[in-house]
């Protein structure tokens, strides 16, 4: 209670999520109105529960009484389409609790919601190579006009799984932090020289770690790269939902924006001005 007696906004949402019979009720009045006695059949509970949840309903202004049928009001429906949309969120982030958690920072701004619809392949001891094979997989399978990412690894499976597409001559665009770009001179210069010397293959350098890899093919589909502390790869999210492929461009769009480019044969630094 407020220092007004009158129940606070926790409160109010407590009600609601400390009792399935309150949602079932509720719910049953967004199908349609009804009488006590009515809602109390179609919801299989007594008639004195849900004369309480009626009770509770109209005091918070969720429900409303009209010639004996009990409605559902505006503000009960917006309250019960933001409960059900937290309560499936709860529920997708401990489906993928794993993916997330690998993830890092920046699963807080990915629309959970496209992850049903999604692949996610997890590495496992049994197979702990999965997430590096499902990429080999896609990107031998793909045929884009075009391509943009984020890669936080360097990876001689990745080098060769995106020759074909650097070689014949799709338009591509990768964002890499300083420490991929140190290993990628010292460990892989013939892979490297390549991705610099090509005209269809720009490479920008992000001043902070990357931790996360992203992949967009022709705006169409979308790979999302979930890593752990020591680089390995995790979990690989792989979607088509107009949603996350939205995500995807707009995190790739600021990370680039926030490199400087990679210029070809000197690798002289420039200024990437934003689209």
């Amino acid at each position: 209670m407020d220092t007004d007696g009158r129940a606070t906004t926790h409160e109010h949402a407590a009600f609601l999520a400390g009792s399935s019979n309150r949602v079932r009720v509720l719910r049953a009045l967004r199908e349609r109105p009804g009488r006590g006695a009515e809602l109390a059949e179609r919801c299989s509970l007594p008639r004195s529960t849900v004369h309480r949840c009626l009770d509770g309903f109209t005091t918070r202004g969720w429900a409303r009484k009209s010639g004996g049928d009990h409605r559902l009001t505006a503000a009960g429906a917006l309250v019960l389409g933001a409960y059900e949309d937290l309560i499936g969120t709860v529920s997708i982030t401990g489906d993928y609790e794993e993916f997330l958690r690998h993830l890092g920072e920046v699963a807080r701004t990915l629309p959970v919601g496209t992850l049903p619809g999604s692949t996610v392949v997890e590495a496992t001891p049994e197979n702990p190579h999965a997430t590096v094979e499902h990429y080999e997989q896609v990107f031998a399978a793909v045929a884009p006009k075009r391509m943009r990412g984020i890669v936080p690894i360097v990876s001689h499976v990745f080098n060769e799984a995106s020759r074909p597409l650097v070689e014949g001559g799709v338009e591509m665009g990768v964002v890499i932090d300083e420490a991929v770009l140190d290993t990628a001179r010292e460990a892989y210069p013939a892979a490297h020289e390549l991705g610099v010397e090509s005209e269809n293959f720009t490479i920008y350098v992000h001043p902070e770690a990357v931790s996360f890899g992203l992949a967009v093919f022709d705006d169409e589909r979308v790979l999302v790269g979930a890593y752990d502390d020591a680089g390995n790869p995790r979990a690989c999210l792989d979607g088509t939902d107009d949603a996350l492929v939205d995500w995807a461009i707009g995190t790739y769009e600021r990370y680039r924006r926030e490199a400087r480019r990679l210029g070809a044969g000197t690798e002289a630094e420039t200024v990437v001005e934003a689209p």
